[in-house]
């Protein structure tokens, strides 16, 4: 008795919050609201008039076998419009749902990636591209059917239900009541089964992002897993996800398909039972034998629409998990605030330059950077080294306002970087990272990114500044595909074309992040000296770790467990452990 009643609370506090996942999902497609009571209120008539049409067919071949005089002209032409009816409502809801389908999914979608573009990149650390992906595209598309197929299907299915029973109990008196008793059986029954459909959603949800994860991690890493022997391997862990996937997949059907064997039997027998009491009254006279056959029809229409309902309510589970995944990324904390902070105070004789005062950030409470100071002024170019873990590009991420410091401030140009919408502050940056990440399409469209309305001999002065124009020459031009995250460049040609769109995008400040990691030693020495001209006249940060990259620089900061150990140009920390330790045997070559 216990057992059951925990088992009943569960059930309930595991569908009040998928109801109010569902529900905070809901409340965003306001405005198809009018679309979406149209489209259901046409799903009724429709579904109405196909039910119609058997039960005036069915009469009239009863009343016609009963007696081959009776006047039937009037029902042919009831059924004749209930024809018309059906034919029109049917292009009508074909119509509409698709259109209610389009725009809730681009609601979805629309919300889900603003959500994301909102929180990147500190929202999205420690979260996979596949769980990404799934929620922007699989979930949305998920949650689409929801609330285009499921939610009018039970709209109608209480409206159909009522209208059935109704009209059945018109025609053979509160016997007809009795099918109520299967209605409500044939829907407990799934209710019952909540947190099993909760869980096994949940499982589902991410054993499919886990195949996902697999799969993109087996065709983007095709070259390192063959050098690395490691095909066969993948294959496996494509192999076992793919497995899991299968055992969620049969639980999952197992499950269901008990739910519908239940609402078969308990719609079976309640037809039955009807069936056995009305042939009764007809033996005994009590009741129209033509009436029979439609009593009968009537019983099994007023059990479908919930027998639909128990089938949909049997997907609660991974409905509510698409919801919950969702609602997560909508309602994810933004890390960095868009809306400016007003009064802060105005620095002056600090044009263009980056300061760092005392400036102390940490991850999940482990500090990373301690009492920085820092300042980048035009026309300088500042080196920051140290050994990984050492804060260099948390220093990076605060200076693009990726990160905002826990202790001390940012300023750009005399305001604290609060002070700044933080997408208007970025437009005045340009960061060259050392993995440069290339767009699927081609290297016009590649470029464009770094500057709306731009030109193609500003972009052909940009390649040539980089010295990938003869590349690109070979490659067909600017209109070359350059394949998904660039598979058809080498890492030194990605991190070129970088560099090109730094020189489009003529920012006031610019943050390098190992700029000349992925080139070619013959390359180095040109683009080392087109870089020194992109800097010209900016403020520079350059993260460092290659004594080339550090030449750059016209000042050196080495950091060290998060706060600043020395300082000074290349000559003069010769003489300093620390950066000799880091440069090792760099020196020598």
């Amino acid at each position: 008795m216990s057992s059951a009643l925990n088992n009943t609370r569960l059930s309930k506090g595991v569908t009040r919050k998928m109801l109010k996942d569902l529900l905070i999902l809901a409340g965003k497609l306001r405005k198809c609201l009018g679309l979406f009571t149209l489209a259901t209120l046409v799903l009724i008539i429709w579904n109405l008039a196909e039910t119609g049409i058997a039960v005036v067919s069915l009469f009239i071949s009863s009343a016609f076998f009963s007696d081959t005089q009776a006047e039937l002209q009037g029902l042919f032409i009831l059924l004749f419009s209930l024809v018309v009816v059906y034919s029109v409502f049917n292009l009508l809801d074909i119509w509409l749902a698709h259109d209610v389908a389009n725009r809730i999914l681009h609601i979805l979608r629309v919300s889900t990636y603003s959500a994301i573009n909102r929180i990147a990149p500190l929202g999205l650390q420690n979260k996979r591209t596949a769980d990404i992906a799934s929620a922007a595209l699989s979930d949305t598309s998920e949650l689409e059917w929801f609330y285009t197929q499921i939610l009018p299907s039970a709209i109608f299915t209480i409206v159909n239900s009522i209208i059935f029973t109704t009209i059945l109990t018109w025609l053979i008196g509160p016997i007809g009541l009795f099918m109520i008793i299967p209605m409500i059986l044939t829907i407990i029954f799934p209710f019952v089964l909540v947190p099993i459909q909760r869980r096994q959603g949940v499982a589902s949800r991410e054993t499919l992002v886990d195949l996902r994860a697999a799969v993109l991690n087996a065709v983007q890493g095709q070259r390192e897993l063959r050098s690395l022997g490691m095909v066969k391997k993948q294959h496996e862990v494509v192999i076992a996800a793919t497995e899991r996937v299968q055992k969620i997949k049969n639980a999952h059907n197992l499950r269901k398909a008990l739910e519908l064997a239940f609402s078969s039997l308990v719609t079976a027998a309640g037809s039955i039972i009807l069936l056995i009491i009305l042939t009764d009254r007809v033996l005994n006279g009590q009741l129209d034998g033509r009436i029979l056959p439609v009593a009968i029809l009537l019983a099994g229409l007023s059990v479908i629409p919930s027998y639909i309902l128990a089938d949909a309510m049997g997907r609660m589970g991974d409905f509510g998990a698409c919801a919950m995944r969702i609602n997560k990324i909508l309602k994810a904390k933004d890390p960095i605030p868009t809306e400016p902070r007003r009064g802060l105070e105005k620095h002056h004789n600090e044009d263009n330059t980056l300061v760092a005062d005392d400036i102390g950030f940490s991850y999940d409470s482990q500090p990373v950077l301690s009492g920085v100071n820092l300042t980048v002024s035009p026309s300088r170019s500042v080196a920051i080294v140290g050994h990984s873990g050492a804060g260099k590009s948390t220093l990076a991420n605060l200076a693009m306002r990726f990160l905002d410091p826990d202790d001390g401030e940012m300023r750009f140009d005399g305001l604290n970087l609060h002070g700044y919408n933080p997408d208007v502050y970025r437009q005045r940056l340009s960061l060259v990272p050392q993995d440069c990440h290339i767009f699927a399409g081609t290297i016009r469209q590649n470029l464009e990114l770094a500057k709306d309305g731009v030109s193609d001999d500003a972009i052909w002065e940009a390649l040539k500044l980089a010295d990938i124009a003869t590349l690109v020459e070979s490659l067909g031009g600017l209109d070359a595909p350059v394949g998904d995250r660039g598979t058809t460049l080498s890492g030194g040609e990605r991190q070129r074309i970088g560099i090109a769109r730094a020189f489009l995008r003529n920012p006031d400040m610019l943050i390098l992040d190992e700029p000349l990691a992925n080139i070619d030693p013959l390359l180095e020495a040109n683009i080392a000296a087109n870089v020194r001209r992109l800097r010209g006249g900016r403020t520079t940060i350059v993260i460092a770790h290659r004594l080339a990259s550090i030449r750059i620089a016209d000042h050196i900061i080495v950091l060290d467990n998060g706060g600043v150990v020395a300082q000074g140009t290349h000559k003069k920390l010769l003489n300093n452990m620390h950066y000799l330790e880091l440069l090792g045997n760099q020196i020598q070559q």
